[in-house]
């Protein structure tokens, strides 16, 4: 059964003993977010957060912090703390050291009645005179913004810079006894949200600065917080697995731990606004629908609003569009019906993040890999157009990862957003068809780990997609060039398998995307049977014979011996391609120009017929048998 937590977090135990012993402490990552104070039973932004935590710990010495940013100015606890910080300001100057050629000008007036020491440069000159009498922390906030250019500040910024610097190193004469290695002179803590904003010059090769990363809220901490608010928490909670045919409403931890799985990645603002939400659904929702509504802005799953009716009949209406490809088709199906279930990557987590569900086709061109996955997304969204295809020869260079994710910033187009990203977040229940694989660069490979290991992916501009309900698609035909020439079904998929493993293993050196996998790589078989490439040839041609009725009003009636023909002078190795090319070659060029010259003659009522005669494409119009 879960607990509450006991202890802070690491970062938190982290930060207070890095107080006792640095001069700076940098602050990145989720900095944004509001911390919950067990003492007070409030939630604070980190500024507050951070100052309470050093007034409460008793191995700091520290009795007197500012809050500072660049809109509000510095700021304090209460009255008594600012007229202590001004007093100590105006107070009598400790003795002078020698004048260095490089030091600044003298600190600033004391502040003014409104807002106190809004510029960094004029905060630090001040900062500079009470940290020698006194020991203070000030904590500035938003500092991201305060540089334009951090590797090429300007001279202004270059000032204040070397102002901080100046400050958190300790003065000529250093005296080292027990009191001074319990007492930390003073220290500044520099929040941001943005490392990389930051002059890698204040902090680099220092060991008086240390750089302390936030993490997001833990699953623990995720669970406490619904734990905390359950009472405004509205959702329906699951039955007791010891007692679903009594009824038996579960613990409300049970509750808590699945949206503490669910809301992976999660801040705490996250949360609150869930919890908000959770009270203006028409009706509690099931907690996997309710953190749906919220990520992904529908509750609806396409893949729970599938019928078990229509679900019985996948296999049949998949192998109308995808001929001679039995063990494929039954894969993707066996796929679709796991989602909908909802058991897709239980075995992996709880969290139900991963994709819901992962295939890797590999075999011979034209054999119908890109037509089963357009028939996934037409079978389970009614529309080919919830089908994104991305060419990854198209992405074959080192940097091609941006125009997935998009540009980082300050490049063109960063504000475009990366075409996977933008793809996804606008259709999130989607079929994603990478074709062509192995011709992607190995830095996209990446990428596609963290698609199929957390179900995520953050773009350029630091939004967050989720691929939890998508079904991610690879194509590749790697081995096609040396398969046997055999018809041996088993021998084909043997060789295709150990191709893709020599590629992924020994060529790339990346089995950790081979292992993502797992069962889920797919072979096809090449289409030699001719029974199987007639029925390709049948379908392949109903377009043409749909196009001539509605433009012309004519029927096209082939002869068996034409059909015979374009398809005995394809490639088997070519598969439903080669077919396609020998239609094209056969029928549909000698067609076009017989229909051009033509043109007069045709009307409704009027069939063309299409025949051999020695060896030659004969075309000639009739009327139509009443």
């Amino acid at each position: 059964m879960h607990s509450n937590a006991t202890h802070p977090p690491q970062w938190q135990q982290n930060f207070v003993r890095e107080a006792a012993i640095r001069r700076l402490i940098l602050l990145e990552g989720n900095v944004n977010d509001i911390f919950y104070d067990a003492e007070q039973r409030q939630y604070t932004a980190l500024p507050e957060s951070l100052r309470r935590m050093i007034a409460r710990c008793d191995s700091l010495s520290f009795a007197r912090a500012g809050l500072w940013d660049q809109v509000d100015g510095l700021r304090f606890q209460d009255a008594a703390m600012r007229d202590r910080f001004l007093q100590s300001l105006q107070g009598p100057a400790p003795p002078a050291a020698p004048k260095q050629a490089y030091d600044l000008a003298a600190p600033a007036a004391p502040p003014g009645p409104d807002r106190l020491y809004p510029e960094p440069a004029d905060l630090l000159a001040a900062a500079r005179t009470v940290m020698t009498k006194e020991r203070w922390v000030f904590i500035l906030n938003h500092t991201q913004y305060l540089v334009t250019q951090p590797d090429h500040p300007d001279p202004q910024e270059r000032a204040w810079i070397l102002q901080l610097k100046k400050t958190i190193v300790a003065d000529a004469l250093i005296t080292i006894n027990s009191d001074t290695l319990r007492n930390n002179a003073g220290l500044f803590i520099l929040i941001t949200t943005n490392l990389g904003c930051i002059p890698p010059s204040l902090y680099q090769a220092d060991p008086r600065v240390q750089l302390i990363t936030i993490p997001r809220p833990s699953r623990l901490e995720r669970a406490d917080f619904f734990l905390r608010h359950m009472d405004d928490l509205r959702c329906q909670r699951p039955k007791s697995s010891r007692a679903v045919d009594q009824g038996v409403i579960a613990d409300p931890h049970e509750l808590t731990e699945i949206l503490g799985d669910l809301t992976d990645q999660f801040q705490m603002i996250d949360l609150t606004q869930l919890l908000a939400l959770s009270l203006l659904t028409p009706e509690p929702l099931p907690p996997e629908k309710l953190v749906n509504l919220y990520k992904l802005g529908d509750q609806r799953s396409p893949w729970e609003e599938l019928s078990q009716e229509k679900l019985r009949q996948v296999n049949e209406l998949l192998k109308k569009r995808v001929i001679g490809q039995d063990e494929a088709v039954a894969h993707a199906a066996t796929m679709m019906k796991r989602a909908h279930l909802g058991l897709a990557g239980l075995q992996h987590s709880d969290k139900r993040s991963k994709p819901k569900g992962t295939l890797f086709f590999v075999g011979p061109s034209g054999v119908g890999k890109t037509e089963l996955a357009k028939a996934i997304a037409e079978f389970m969204f009614g529309d080919e157009s919830a089908f994104i295809r991305f060419d990854m020869s198209e992405y074959n260079h080192e940097h091609s990862d941006q125009k997935l994710i998009g540009a980082p910033p300050g490049y063109v187009g960063f504000e475009q957003g990366g075409q996977l990203t933008n793809a996804v977040r606008s259709q999130p229940f989607s079929v994603i068809l990478f074709d062509e694989i192995e011709k992607a660069h190995g830095r996209i490979l990446d990428k596609f780990l963290q698609i199929l290991e957390d179900g995520r992916l953050t773009d350029s501009r630091g939004e967050t997609v989720f691929f939890s309900e998508c079904v991610i698609i690879f194509t590749s035909n790697i081995g096609a060039s040396t398969v046997p020439d055999t018809d041996d079904k088993d021998l084909i998929k043997q060789h295709f398998l150990n191709a893709v493993e020599d590629h992924f293993v020994h060529q790339l050196n990346r089995p950790e995307l081979l292992n993502r996998l797992g069962d889920n790589v797919v072979a096809f078989n090449k289409i030699s049977d001719i029974g199987f490439r007639q029925a390709i040839a049948q379908k392949k041609m109903a377009p043409l014979h749909r196009y001539l009725r509605e433009r012309f009003g004519v029927d096209l009636v082939i002869s068996a011996q034409l059909q015979e023909r374009f398809v005995n002078s394809s490639k088997s190795r070519d598969g439903g391609r080669g077919i396609l090319n020998s239609m094209e070659r056969l029928l549909i060029n000698p067609l076009s120009s017989f229909v051009f010259d033509h043109t007069h003659q045709l009307r409704k009522g009027r069939t063309i017929q299409a025949s051999l005669d020695n060896d030659q494409v004969h075309f000639e119009i009739k009327e139509s048998a009443l």
